[in-house]
């Protein structure tokens, strides 16, 4: 089996039909540790298609990919779609349920991601945008989202 997992019955389905395998839910999920293990055990064709896959699921995951390839196209990926996160944000649902990883999260990481590809200056200037954007739509508040713009925009270290 060139290029796919390695692991009984993959693509096989379950009862003979093709593809079934994948629609179960799973219920023993792997560690990270064992996850890792079979990650690094596939070959570098297979990793690559399942990157593609999760990247046309998930825009931040793209953008991430595109980044970490060294393309400036990341940055205008970047703004827009958290400019757009931004705007969409709903601070008093966020406050409700502050362990629901939200989509502000995830984008304010993806401005960290950028900076450590070497975009540093673009990752600033965004979070600047993206800080004035929400205080003209949110207004000052003691949120952990604010406060991350601040130090993302400012380039000041986390004290954490």
């Amino acid at each position: 089996m060139r290029g796919g997992p390695r692991f009984p019955g993959a693509g096989s389905g379950v009862g003979g039909r093709p593809g079934q395998a994948y629609d179960l839910a799973m219920t023993t999920p792997l560690d990270d540790a064992a996850l890792t293990a079979f990650l690094e055990g596939q070959e570098a064709a297979w990793l690559a298609e399942q990157l593609m896959l999760a990247a046309d699921e998930d825009p931040i995951t793209r953008i991430r990919l595109t980044a970490a390839a060294g393309s400036e196209s990341a940055v205008d990926e970047a703004r827009a779609t958290v400019l757009a996160i931004v705007v969409n944000h709903l601070p008093q649902e966020s406050a409700a349920d502050p362990d629901d990883g939200d989509e502000l999260h995830r984008a304010l990481d993806l401005l960290d991601d950028l900076a450590d590809y070497g975009f540093e200056d673009e990752a600033a200037d965004i979070a600047y945008e993206a800080r004035e954007v929400y205080l003209g739509r949110h207004g000052e508040d003691d949120g952990e989202h604010l406060a991350r713009l601040h130090t993302l925009a400012d380039g000041e270290e986390d004290e954490e």
